[in-house]
C-alpha cells in the first residue's frame, strides 16, 4: 500500500504524470459533454489547435505538447496518438475509429543489447488538409500525406511521402488511386 501512495504522489508531482491522469479521466466522458471537456483540455496542452477540435470518446494522446493542428480536425472513437516525434494535422482532417498514429520508434540494431535500452527514433508525421484516414489503419512515423489523401481501413502507411490526392490501401499500404 505504501508503495502505492509513494507512485501516486510522484506521478501527481510530474508534469507527465498529471497529465496522464486528466487524460484518463477525460478519455471516456461519453457525448457532447465529453467531447467539449476533451477540447478545453487538448486545444490548451497542444502545440497549437485551431476551431472545432473533436476528440471522441476513447481516444489516447501522448505527449500531445508536440501535435499541432488546424481546424476542424476530428480524432476518431479509441485513437491512440504518440506524438513523441511530432505530429502535425492540417484542416478538415478525419481520423477513423482504433487509428494508430506513431511518430517515435524503438531502436533495434544492436543484437548484443536489449531493445528496451537502446533508446528511440523520433520522425514526425504530417498529414495535410482534408484527409481521412480509415478505421484501425496504423501511420508510421515519417509518414507525410499530402492534402485530400484517403487511407483506406486496416492500412498499415509505411515511412515515405504521398502526393496530394493519393489513395492508399493495403498492408504495407500503396497506392491505389487518386481523388
Amino acid at each position: 500500500m505504501i508503495e502505492l501512495v509513494k507512485s501516486l504522489y510522484w506521478d501527481m508531482a510530474s508534469h507527465w504524470g498529471r497529465d496522464q491522469y486528466m487524460g484518463a479521466l477525460l478519455r471516456n466522458i461519453p457525448g457532447m459533454a465529453g467531447i467539449v471537456l476533451r477540447r478545453s483540455w487538448y486545444t490548451k496542452k497542444f502545440g497549437r489547435a485551431g476551431a472545432q477540435l473533436t476528440i471522441y470518446p476513447g481516444a489516447t494522446i501522448l505527449n500531445a505538447r508536440k501535435i499541432e493542428c488546424g481546424n476542424r480536425v476530428h480524432i476518431g472513437f479509441f485513437n491512440y496518438v504518440q506524438a513523441g516525434g511530432g505530429i502535425t494535422f492540417g484542416n478538415d482532417v478525419i481520423l477513423g475509429p482504433y487509428t494508430k498514429i506513431w511518430s517515435q520508434n524503438h531502436n533495434y540494431k544492436d543484437p548484443h543489447m536489449p531493445v528496451l535500452d537502446q533508446g528511440y527514433t523520433f520522425m514526425p508525421v504530417v498529414i495535410g488538409d482534408d484527409v481521412w484516414v480509415g478505421a484501425n489503419a496504423f501511420i508510421m512515423p515519417g509518414v507525410v500525406l499530402g492534402d485530400r489523401c484517403v487511407v483506406a481501413a486496416n492500412s498499415v502507411v509505411g515511412r515515405k511521402e504521398y502526393p496530394a490526392g493519393t489513395v492508399l490501401a493495403g498492408y504495407p499500404a500503396r497506392k491505389i488511386g487518386e481523388r
